[in-house]
């Protein structure tokens, strides 16, 4: 997933300090007691400044604080969101209309669900990318089923025969629909220990009872089988919008 996004709001506080001290150089006890005085009203004046730079900032954070709670009613589950300020969209023409410049798109079909996804991205490379984030139709409304998030950027995101892969040196991946058809879960997951050892997981359907994950138990040769199925699938080619 790659990515969740959290907001911080940090009001500042004005600190005021006075410093008087004109009997320290000498100037006798009629000058000392004039000072006394001017410190007296110098340090009314301070506490009326401090008062109201005190009561601006109180105002200045209440605003920002309701601002930051209208930013912070949902946690964004990607880039677009943060883009449009909601999680609310009709389809995915609504989607796209908040994508920015160099942000791009792209419709797949993943194993377990019926239509097309949206696949989008914020950064766009050679017309690929490994952060994609994955939106389907749920309810009447466009909701992000989750997202595929790679490591090299000579390995982009692909998909294959309704699989989508997220694939590095050392790692292979991918991805389908869950059971009930709303998001994405990991269909195979297989790394690299060390030099010569391998670890991971073998779904071949979806679900998430135990009897129906296995354990990878193979060594090189069988996660390069497997890595040549991310090489048979087609990179996710996005539309970069203008």
């Amino acid at each position: 997933m790659k990515k969740r996004i959290v907001y911080l709001i940090m009001a500042g506080m004005l600190t005021l300090t006075g410093c008087s001290g004109l009997s320290a150089f000498g100037l006798g006890d009629e000058a000392a007691e004039t000072a006394e005085v001017e410190e007296a009203e110098d340090a009314d004046d301070a506490d009326v400044s401090e008062a109201e730079t005190a009561s601006e900032d109180d105002a200045q954070a209440s605003d920002a604080e309701q601002g930051g709670e209208a930013e912070l009613d949902f946690i964004p589950s990607s880039f677009v969101e943060t883009n449009a300020g909601t999680d609310q969209f009709k389809s995915y023409d609504d989607i796209i209309s908040n994508l920015k410049k160099g942000e791009g798109y792209a419709y797949i079909k993943v194993k377990g669900y019926d239509g097309d996804l949206l696949a989008i991205t914020e950064t766009v490379n050679a017309k690929h990318s490994i952060d994609v984030a994955i939106y389907g139709m749920k309810d009447g409304m466009a909701k992000c089923f989750g997202c595929a998030i790679g490591e090299e950027d000579k390995y982009p995101v692909a998909v294959g025969d309704g699989i989508v892969y997220v694939c590095s040196t050392d790692a292979y991946e991918s991805l389908f629909m869950n059971p009930d058809g709303d998001g994405l879960m990991v269909k195979d997951d297989i790394t690299k220990s060390d030099d010569t050892s391998y670890v991971g997981f073998l779904r071949e359907t979806n679900s998430f009872d135990d009897a129906d994950t296995k354990e990878f138990e193979g060594g090189e040769k069988e996660f390069n089988e497997y890595w040549k199925k991310y090489e048979a699938a087609t990179p996710i080619e996005f539309t970069v919008v203008e």
